[in-house]
């Protein structure tokens, strides 16, 4: 193969996010194929903050990426880029895809997420029509599902500019330890699992809630593994900080008592979030964060047998069944968690066939090998593309 490939993407170096873990699962997959690689990391050096937020760390992080990318276009074929949908990081896009399409380079655009539509509806008429103008540059637009392909309804042909490609599980995880799962015995804590950024707008505080009521007035004996960094974005609680969250987040905790119960683990990787997928019995995700697409965390919950609890949100859907693999909501409240465990907890024959399906469905459509051949078939447009 002798494609001169450009990828572009966000480093999990400083933050781990589904987008840069996705793009070190693309850039090793890579390593398995012969081409002519070159990789621009975009980088995020702040110690903290607020995501989508500006900063001139963000700006001089931004500059980096665009004059590392002017540099090595012109001898690329073939430039993939994943995008922003922020006004700083579409100006960053913007100055790399109008500098590949003026060198008359094969432009691959990738959203992992599910927030351009809110993102360009936000924007004056003027700047819309500047998005539009920009996007139509390229050649395709990946989007993780088939409920996402509306973020780009405004873009100039999109219908044959448009591909569906989900996310696959990525690299640090060892799924053939992965079993069909059965409900603890009575003697055994039921364990639930948050494994995602503790944002507000992804639910972390009303898990927290449902936990305290399920222990409290259900008498139900559990423990909950809330794993994650603290983060913040610029639709939560402008009076907040991260330490005012990890300050009221304890606090609750140590009110009703429950820290032997309720425990928080921060960032997770590797053996210990093996560890923490093999032991859940169900993954729990209530969000309704702006720019989620289709998490990466539960893809890795479904890949372990995991039966999933979330919402009706983005690109969700398509990864979790309600009554098949999991159970979805449809508003932010903890007794519609409180009420999908309780169905879970009704059969221990139905439960059971939860977990069977929800490593069905990860197989099926979520696999690392999956994914790749279908992104790298399409960057290197070759369908032959072994992975």
């Amino acid at each position: 193969m002798k494609n001169k490939i450009l990828l572009i993407g966000y480093s999990s170096q400083n933050m781990a996010s589904g987008a840069s873990l996705g793009f070190d699962s693309l850039v090793d997959g890579f390593q398995l194929i012969s081409c002519q690689l070159e990789v621009i990391y975009i980088s995020d050096s702040r110690k903290s903050g607020t995501y989508g937020s500006f900063s001139f760390t963000r700006v001089k992080d931004s500059l980096k990426a665009i004059f590392e990318a002017l540099q090595k276009i012109p001898s690329q074929e073939v430039i993939y880029m994943t995008i922003a949908s922020s006004k700083l990081g579409f100006v960053r896009d913007m100055v790399i895809i109008w500098f590949a399409w003026f060198w008359k380079k094969r432009i691959i655009l990738h959203l992992k997420g599910g927030g351009y539509k809110d993102f360009y509806l936000s924007q004056s008429i003027l700047f819309q029509g500047l998005i539009r103008s920009t996007l139509g540059k390229s050649n395709h637009i990946v989007v993780l599902g088939e409920l996402l392909r509306d973020q780009f309804y405004f873009v100039p042909n999109i219908e044959t500019k448009i591909k569906v490609i989900p996310n696959g599980l990525t690299t640090d995880l060892n799924i053939n330890v992965a079993r069909v799962k059965s409900l603890p015995s009575t003697d055994k804590c039921l364990r639930l699992l948050y494994l995602s950024n503790l944002i507000p707008s992804k639910g972390y505080l009303i898990l927290l809630d449902a936990c305290i009521k399920l222990i409290k007035n259900y008498d139900i004996k559990l423990i909950c593994d809330f794993c994650g960094d603290f983060t913040l974005t610029v639709v939560d609680d402008k009076s907040s900080n991260i330490e005012k969250q990890k300050e009221d987040f304890f606090s609750q905790i140590k009110k009703v008592g429950l820290e032997d119960y309720i425990i928080y683990h921060g960032r997770v990787s590797g053996e210990k979030k093996e560890k923490m997928l093999k032991e859940a019995h169900f993954f729990v995700l209530p969000t309704f964060y702006p720019w989620e697409g289709q998490p990466l965390s539960i893809i890795e919950a479904l890949a372990f047998g995991t039966p999933v609890i979330s919402t009706y949100h983005k690109g969700i859907p398509e990864q979790v069944k309600d009554g098949y693999n999991g159970y979805l909501m449809k508003k932010n409240d903890p007794q519609e968690i409180i009420d999908a465990i309780l169905q879970g907890l009704k059969s221990p024959e139905n439960y059971s066939k939860l977990s069977e399906n929800a490593i069905k469905h990860f197989q099926y459509n979520f696999t690392r090998e999956v994914h790749l051949k279908r992104l790298i078939s399409l960057i290197c447009d070759d369908e032959n593309i072994k992975i």
